[in-house]
C-alpha cells in the first residue's frame, strides 16, 4: 500500500506531499487541473521513462518519493531528475532502474490509456494470457524460460550452421591450396639458420685457392725453418728462461711469454691443419647453390618462410575446425529442435487449460459491469512457425450481442466497453497478481448512467483487495470512494497544481459540483444520496 507522496519541482507542483489510506482512492477536479500529473508523477518515480522537460524549475533538480508498507515493511522508493539525468533510489541506496521495475512488479499496477490500447491489440494478448498463468503456475514461469532460451539457442545455431554452409565450397577450395602450400614448405625441409650456413660454406667453395694459399703461408711463415717466427720466439724464451734462473722476478713473465709462445704454436698447426683440409668440391658446391636457388624460391613466394608456415597451419587448422562443429552444430540444432518441440507442446496445453478458466473469470466480471449478454472467449491457434513465446498465436474475441458470435476485441468493443473489458481484466488479475497498489487513469472513458454503478460497484469491489486509486469525472464512481483528493490549478505569478484531501463535510459539495455543475439544494440531496446518506 502506498501511504505516503512527496513531489518537489515536477511539471507543475513546487512541493507537495500526501498521505495515503487503503480502500478506494479518488483524485477529482476539473478538466486540465493537473490530476494526471500525480499519476505521472507515480509511474516515473516507479521506473517509467522521463527527461528534463518535467523540472518546474529547470535550475534545480526534481524529486519524487514513495513509501509503501507491504507485509508491515516499509519501502522508500525515490527518484532524482536533474538536467543530466536520474538517481533511483531504494531505501536510501542507489540503484539501477532494472531493480526499481523489479519493485514495481511486486507493488503497483499503472493503469494508463496507452495500456488500454496494448489490452486491445492482439500481439500483446499472449503476454497477458502468460501473465496470467504465470500467477497460478509456478513451473509455467520456468517452462517459458526454458524455451525461449532453448528457442535463442537454437535460432543462433541455425545462423552459424548457414553462414558456415554458405563459406562452405569458398573454404573447402581454401583448404586444399592451403595444404598445398603447407606441404611445399615441408618438403622443403629448410631449417632456422640453413641459408647463412650454406651462405657461409659457399663463401669457402667459392675463395678455396685463395683459402688455401694464405693460410698456408701465414703457417709457412710461422713454423717452417730456423729463419721461421715460431723458431726465433723459441730463442728468445730460452734467454728469458735463463734470466729467470738469476732473478725470480721474471717468473711471471717467462710464464706469460711461454703460454703466448704456445699458443702461437697452436695457431700454427691448426694453420696447417685447416690448408691441408681444404680439398676442391664441385659437387658440393652445385649442391649448396640448388639448396640456395630453392630458399631464395620459396621466399619469393611467401616472404618470411617459418612465419607464413605457422600462419598457414593455424588458418588450416581454423577452417578444418569448421567443418568438424558444422556437424557437431548439426547435431545441436537437431536436439534444440526436439527440445523446443517438446516444451511448445507443453505450453500449447497449459495455454489452452487457462484460457478457459481466463474466459469464464473475465465474462462473469463483465457480467456484473452491466455486459449481461457479452461472450467472452480467448482464442489459443497453433502457428505454423516457432517464434520467441512458442507456436500459439492468442487473441481476445469478444461480443456484447446475443445475436453475434465472438469477434476480435479490436474490432467490435466500443470505448465504454473497452473499458469494461479492461476492468474486468484487473479486476481477475488483481486476486493473482498480489499488487497492492492499482491505479486508473481516466477510467470512466465513454461510459455513463448504469454502466458508471456497475464499474463503481467493480472498482469498490476491487478496493477491498488491493489500494486503488483513480481519476474520474463521474459523480457515481467518485460516490463509492474512501478518500477524496481535491487537485485545482493556481494561476498567479504562476501556474501551480495543489492538491487536498477532503474530509467528510467537503464531500458533498466536490459531488454536487461534478454533478450538476453548482452547489444547490437539488445538487447537494443528490450528492448525499450517492454517498448514502
Amino acid at each position: 500500500m502506498l501511504t505516503e507522496l512527496y513531489i518537489k519541482n515536477f511539471i507543475l507542483i513546487d512541493e507537495l506531499r500526501l498521505d495515503f489510506n487503503g480502500g478506494f482512492n479518488v483524485l477529482l477536479g476539473e478538466t486540465g487541473a493537473g490530476k494526471s500529473i500525480i499519476f505521472k508523477a507515480i509511474d516515473v518515480a516507479l521506473g517509467a521513462k522521463t527527461n528534463r522537460e518535467v523540472l518546474n524549475n529547470p535550475d534545480k533538480n526534481a524529486l519524487i518519493e514513495l513509501t509503501f508498507v507491504d507485509d508491515n515493511e516499509e519501502i522508500v522508493i525515490s527518484r532524482e531528475i536533474s538536467k543530466t539525468g536520474t538517481k533511483p533510489r531504494l531505501n536510501g541506496a542507489m540503484v539501477t532502474l532494472d531493480v526499481i521495475n523489479q519493485m514495481r512488479e511486486k507493488l503497483a499496477d499503472i493503469h494508463s490509456q496507452h495500456q488500454t490500447y496494448t489490452y486491445i491489440q492482439q500481439k500483446h494478448h499472449i503476454g497477458l494470457l502468460d501473465s496470467y498463468i504465470e500467477s497460478t503456475d509456478e513451473d509455467f514461469k520456468k517452462l517459458l524460460q526454458k524455451y525461449k532460451e532453448d528457442y535463442f539457442e537454437y535460432k543462433n545455431t541455425t545462423k552459424k550452421l548457414d553462414e558456415i554452409e554458405a563459406g562452405q565450397k569458398e573454404d573447402g577450395e581454401r583448404i586444399e591450396f592451403l595444404r598445398f602450400q603447407i606441404n611445399e614448405i615441408e618438403e622443403a625441409e629448410i631449417k632456422e639458420g640453413e641459408e647463412e650456413e650454406l651462405n657461409s660454406e659457399l663463401d669457402v667453395l667459392s675463395n678455396l685457392e685463395e683459402l688455401k694459399e694464405t693460410t698456408y703461408g701465414a703457417y709457412y711463415a710461422l713454423n717452417n725453418d730456423d729463419s721461421s717466427i715460431i723458431e726465433a720466439l723459441n730463442k728468445i724464451k730460452c734467454n728469458i728462461s735463463r734470466a729467470a734462473e738469476y732473478d725470480n722476478s721474471l717468473t711471471e713473465i717467462e710464464s706469460s711469454f711461454i703460454d703466448a709462445y704456445e699458443n702461437l704454436r697452436d695457431v700454427s698447426n691448426s694453420l696447417r691443419n685447416y690448408s691441408e683440409s681444404l680439398e676442391n668440391n664441385p659437387q658440393r658446391l652445385d649442391e649448396i647453390n640448388e639448396r640456395l636457388e630453392l630458399i631464395q624460391k620459396l621466399k619469393r613466394k611467401y616472404g618470411n618462410i617459418f612465419e607464413t608456415y605457422d600462419k598457414f597451419r593455424a588458418e588450416l587448422a581454423s577452417l578444418e575446425g569448421n567443418f568438424e562443429s558444422f556437424e557437431d552444430l548439426k547435431i545441436k540444432k537437431e536436439e534444440l529442435l526436439n527440445s523446443i518441440k517438446e516444451l511448445s507442446k507443453n505450453l500449447d496445453e497449459k495455454r489452452l487449460q487457462n484460457a478457459e478458466t481466463l474466459s469464464v473469470l473475465i465474462q462473469d466480471e463483465l457480467k456484473n459491469l452491466n455486459l449481461e449478454h457479452a461472450k467472452f472467449h480467448i482464442c489459443v491457434d497453433t502457428t505454423e512457425d516457432f517464434n520467441q513465446t512458442g507456436k500459439n498465436r492468442v487473441e481476445f474475441l469478444i461480443s456484447t450481442n446475443v445475436s453475434k458470435e465472438p469477434a476480435p476485441l479490436v474490432k467490435t468493443a466500443s470505448g465504454g466497453e473497452i473499458s469494461r473489458v479492461m476492468l474486468a481484466i484487473k479486476t481477475v488479475f488483481s486476486s493473482v497478481d498480489k499488487v497492492s497498489l492499482i491505479i486508473f487513469d481516466e477510467i470512466d472513458t465513454g461510459i455513463s448512467g448504469k454502466t458508471s454503478v456497475s464499474v463503481a460497484n467493480a472498482i469498490s469491489k476491487l478496493s477491498k483487495s488491493a489500494q486503488v486509486f483513480a481519476i474520474t469525472h463521474q459523480p457515481i464512481i467518485a460516490s463509492k470512494a474512501d478518500n477524496f483528493y481535491l487537485v485545482t490549478k493556481e494561476q498567479k505569478d504562476k501556474t501551480r497544481v495543489n492538491v487536498k484531501k477532503l474530509d467528510e463535510a467537503e464531500k458533498p459539495n466536490v459531488l454536487a459540483q461534478m454533478a450538476l455543475g453548482d452547489v444547490s439544494d437539488n445538487s447537494l440531496t443528490f450528492a448525499k444520496e450517492l454517498l448514502g446518506g
